[in-house]
């Protein structure tokens, strides 16, 4: 079965960042199973983080930012969200875009549906102003 991806928030393919606006993003992966599968990653750096390595594995939620530490800033790089089916049958994937003043925008939200055989990619473009 193919995995059922419901946007309220369409992934834009490419999002603008000024980091030196004190621009960041911020990721939320809302798990509806027991043990969550995921890797986050990006084009420059390879797998970041994975699901395993949050305080408190498995739980329900996971939140990171990401741009906020000057090292991870790259011009083009492409992130990736990939989830795994195979203990969860749903997740969300937020994407917010968040400053220093408190101000956010949410740029991507999408629920996922799938098997335990399934798995989905997620990817955007990150383009610095």
């Amino acid at each position: 079965m193919a995995v059922t991806r419901t946007p309220t928030v369409e992934n834009p393919g490419v999002v603008k960042v000024a980091t030196s606006k004190g621009q960041y993003l911020h990721f939320i992966v809302d798990a509806g199973g027991p043990i969550p599968i995921f890797t986050f990653a990006s084009s420059a750096k390879g797998v970041l983080y994975e699901a395993s390595d949050f305080s408190g594995h498995p739980k329900t939620k996971y939140e990171w930012d990401h741009l906020k530490n000057p090292s991870d800033i790259q011009q083009l790089d492409e992130l990736e969200l990939r989830i795994a089916f195979l203990t969860n049958a749903k997740y969300t994937c937020t994407v917010d875009l968040n400053d220093d003043a408190g101000n956010t925008t949410v740029v991507l939200q999408i629920d996922y549906a799938g098997t335990p055989m399934d798995k989905a990619p997620e990817s955007f473009t990150v383009v610095i102003q």
